[in-house]
């Protein structure tokens, strides 16, 4: 897997200490360490909390490689808050899968749990499906281990129908490895034989070839216990052969615990005493070099269990005694586990809190970018984003538009005889009716100076105007005087419409410049009216017929 980051725009020395992370992760951590320290103190100085979140993401994979959970859990924690800061979606979930794996090593499944959904959520909600699928595959083996394995079953069966659309993945042929094993593990649990069996033809014949020896190990395992169930005793005892043969200190205890105390229970209950106490070393040397107490706690128990079965009392006191030991320091990690959860939800908050109050000053910023100071209404602006996009919808949906002009009768007569001051708060009484109308379906804004747009969606022709009608009933029904006008002696407004289905090569232009000569029309003969129109600029509708006469208030 390559690096998260874009590396255009820096520097050629970030760039040099991004690749050599890349280079050496892995395979050696003292190198990665020391250019993520690099990393981090650079992205520091230059306050880059996408370099912040690459610095610690890496530093925390590679204490989780090195078995340092201290370490791992102090720059995850980090890594977490920078990476969500800048929207790493996908290694968030990632530093959870990790913080996960980490918490249930050292016997904590509750807090593995909530960092397991806690990733499982950033998949779903980005779209992450490398990541879904590798979390629900570790969600599977938890419920396994804890012996719900119905549910384990659910999620097993999940991710193998998810990998049918993941066949490029590099590590593909693992992927289907673990999960047709864990899946045979829950058929055989089931007493489901014969599925069980599908499981194990599928990796012999599609994946056995292409698995390293660890890999290898833990299908083996899962053989064995498949074979003593079904009396196939001789191939069960060669699989048993071969995991004995093929263990050694220097493999990856983490990746195969499980399978491998599951395997030595197995030996316990068909008494392979031999093989059961030299793995029982060679796992005791593992987790004492990878210091996981949980591990630890784990090995001694099969001990307990062992001396238990032979009635070897003296020796079943002495394991239990270092259980209990073993148990005191496992409480001492988990307090420092429910301490990190609590820091990453804290930390998780505040960036969450400061995104927000980002998130609304932004917000009131392009409100106020979109909106006419006066009025309060949408300005030119906005007008000519949301014209756009009711065209485009209507055209989508095969739906009517209309589009309004309107302007107020004789300001410039208003505004030269009452004042400015007096014009502004008309035009606001006004803004304040169409504010008034507006929903769903009408939008409205200020032009400029008396000039007002509706735009009506998705509306017939008798309904569109009918709204207008009642829109200027109701600015006469104001009854802000106007002794200076020609067509009442109250403010009124004259009001052109083109009403139409807007065809391809439509634009919302064409749509305003019908409009604006209806209003024309209702201008030039008669004010205090409407006039609607098609694009075709025929009448459809007008009120011109029946001018309404100047009346007092």
């Amino acid at each position: 897997m390559g690096l998260f980051m874009d590396q255009s725009g820096y520097q050629e020395k970030v760039k040099e200490w991004m690749e050599q992370v890349q280079k050496n992760r892995g395979v050696n951590a003292a190198e990665v360490l020391k250019y993520c320290a690099e990393i981090e103190k650079y992205a520091t100085e230059t306050e880059d909390v996408r370099l912040l979140g690459f610095a610690c993401f890496y530093s925390g994979e590679t204490y989780y490689l090195l078995n340092d959970g201290e370490k791992l859990f102090r720059y995850i924690t980090r890594a977490i808050t920078y990476l969500d800061e800048s929207k790493q979606w996908r290694q968030v979930a990632e530093a959870y899968n990790i913080m996960a794996i980490t918490s249930l090593n050292r016997g904590n499944a509750p807090i593995a749990m909530d960092y397991y959904l806690t990733g499982l959520n950033y998949c779903k909600k980005y779209d992450l499906k490398q990541q879904e699928i590798i979390i629900n595959l570790n969600l599977g083996t938890l419920y396994m281990t804890n012996g719900q394995h119905k549910v384990a079953q659910k999620y097993f069966e999940e991710v193998k129908n998810a990998m049918k659309q993941q066949r490029e993945l590099d590590d593909y042929a693992s992927i289907m490895t673990c999960t047709c094993a864990n899946l045979g593990r829950c058929y055989l649990h089931a007493s489901r034989l014969e599925q069980a069996q599908d499981c194990i033809e599928q990796i012999d014949k599609y994946y056995w070839y292409t698995l390293h020896k660890t890999e290898r190990i833990y299908v083996l395992c899962f053989k064995a216990r498949y074979y003593n169930a079904t009396g196939k005793i001789t191939l069960c005892e060669e699989c048993i052969e071969k995991v004995h043969a093929n263990m050694d200190v220097d493999m990856a205890v983490m990746d195969i615990f499980d399978d491998l105390y599951d395997f030595e229970e197995l030996l316990l209950d068909i008494g392979k005493d031999p093989e059961f106490w030299d793995i029982i070393h060679i796992l005791e040397k593992m987790t004492k070099t990878a210091k996981i107490i949980n591990l630890q706690r784990k090995i001694v128990s099969l001990k307990i269990k062992w001396y238990r079965k032979k009635h070897d009392n003296e020796n079943y006191l002495k394991e239990t005694g270092m259980y209990y030991e073993l148990t005191e320091i496992m409480e001492r990690e988990n307090q420092y586990m429910i301490g990190n959860m609590l820091n990453v939800r804290s930390s998780l908050e505040r960036a969450n809190q400061r995104r927000l109050e980002a998130e609304a000053a932004n917000e009131r910023l392009l409100k106020k970018s979109e909106t006419d100071p006066l009025t309060h209404l949408a300005n030119r602006f906005r007008l000519n984003d949301y014209s756009a996009q009711t065209l485009e919808r209507a055209m989508e949906r095969g739906t009517t538009l209309a589009m309004e002009i309107l302007d107020i009768d004789y300001f410039k007569e208003y505004n030269d005889n009452y004042g400015h001051q007096a014009g502004d708060a008309c035009i606001l009484a006004i803004a304040g009716e169409l504010a008034k109308i507006q929903q769903e379906d009408i939008f409205c804004a200020r032009y400029g100076g008396d000039e007002f747009i509706i735009i009506y969606e998705g509306m017939t022709e008798e309904a569109v105007y009918d709204k207008a009608r009642k829109l200027r009933e109701n600015i006469m029904a104001l009854k802000i005087a106007h002794a200076y006008s020609k067509a009442a002696a109250v403010v009124t407004i004259s009001q052109g419409i083109c009403f139409d289905m807007p065809r391809e090569e439509n634009k919302s232009w064409d749509f305003l410049h019908v409009a604006d000569a209806m209003l024309y029309q209702v201008k030039r003969r008669v004010r205090n009216n409407i006039v609607l129109g098609d694009l075709h600029s025929n009448v459809l509708k007008s009120g011109i017929e029946e001018p309404i006469q100047k009346s007092g208030i």
